[in-house]
């Protein structure tokens, strides 16, 4: 798993470097005065560079050389970043507007602009009504929308992919450099090119699978392309994406596992918030209050998992004190087989999502 190491401009000008997993939930972190102590009286802070490494002993490793660095020469390097950055600012094209599509849609205003972004929807009624709110721009037709791009965001369900790429056979002829990226489940990139047959040439495609947080640019989403990818696209989706939450490389055959975990995931998650606060109600609490201390609960407790790097089993157990409360809800949960529900419930999404692919 990458890990990054990042430099802030804080308040006063002066320059912090870290290192993160996620660089902004850690300036969010700093953000909020519980970073270094560094940047408490210095507040607030900017993300001005963002390097990606192999793992955290390289981050660390990169973070001490950049530190290393005279001001003028950190100064150069965010130069050097930021130009690069706007140079990967491509045009971005979002074929269909439901709820991930407007998700993406969104994080793509925030992240590149709204004046680079074109939209459509089957219901142009919706895609109107979405680009009103955000200021991008509403194209005619599918063929429209990718005329106008760089980069084709194809938003569609499985079940209608086909008919929507095949459609933009003739527009793909004339931009030979368009580069398209799905979202749909199951769906391979040796399918799309399949249908994508009739051209000439073969037509660069990435996938991505992002989940409904990025809605607020919480999402965990995977991104993988086939040999033709180049770094270049790669960079320019993940900066198309970078508000919609953390995107993480993976290898084609790794993304129906990560569907079936990060992308129905919120599904299963859901009905538990929901489910602690009805326990909740039943032992005396007020509705809305209960539902957000669920809510906060599992927020908080998802973000120490990612904060603290510790297994999930051991920050379980130094919740539950010999003979306590949480130990005897616990086993009240393992009694139900809460585990393998779970559990069945992931192996069940990874099989339907591999029954979808199979078009």
């Amino acid at each position: 798993m990458a890990y990054w190491v990042y430099i802030l401009r804080c308040a006063d000008d002066t320059l912090y470097t870290g290192t993160a997993a996620d660089v902004d939930r850690r300036a969010a972190v700093h953000n909020r005065g519980k970073g270094a102590k560094y940047t408490r009286s210095r507040l607030p802070v900017e993300v001005v560079y963002r390097e990606s490494c192999p793992d955290k002993g390289a981050a660390l490793r990169r973070e001490y050389a950049i530190k290393r660095l005279r001001r003028r020469d950190k100064l150069a390097l965010i130069s050097y970043f930021q130009g690069k950055l706007g140079s990967m600012l491509k045009k971005a094209a979002f074929i269909g507007a439901g709820n991930m599509g407007g998700a993406l849609i969104q994080a793509a205003c925030q992240a590149i602009g709204p004046e680079q972004v074109v939209i459509t929807d089957h219901s142009h009624t919706k895609a109107e009504t979405l680009a009103q709110e955000l200021g991008c721009t509403v194209a005619v037709d599918n063929r429209d929308a990718l005329s106008q791009a760089e980069y084709v965001f194809l938003c569609v369900k499985p079940q209608v992919m086909e008919g929507v790429v095949k459609d933009l056979v003739p527009a793909l002829a004339s931009k030979p450099d368009t580069v398209l990226v799905t979202i749909a489940a199951g769906i391979q990139i040796a399918t799309l090119r399949g249908w994508l047959s009739e051209l000439p040439f073969s037509p660069t495609i990435l996938r991505i699978m992002p989940n409904t947080p990025a809605s607020i640019g919480m999402g965990m989403l995977a991104l993988t392309g086939g040999p033709e990818v180049q770094e270049a696209h790669y960079q320019a989706v993940e900066a198309i994406l970078a508000k919609a939450g953390r995107v993480e490389r993976l290898t084609e055959a790794q993304i129906d596992a990560f569907s079936a975990v990060a992308g129905c995931g919120p599904a299963f998650v859901y009905p538990f918030i929901e489910a602690l606060a009805d326990g909740g109600v039943k032992v005396g609490l007020p509705r809305q209050q209960a539902m957000v201390y669920a809510a906060q609960m599992v927020l908080g407790s998802a973000a120490l998992v990612l904060e603290s790097g510790k297994h999930p089993g051991q920050l379980k157990d130094e919740v539950c004190s010999p003979g306590g409360s949480t130990i005897a809800g616990v086993a009240a949960l393992e009694a139900r087989a809460f585990r393998s529900a779970v559990i069945e419930a992931v192996e069940a999404a990874y099989r339907r999502t591999v029954e979808l692919g199979k078009v």
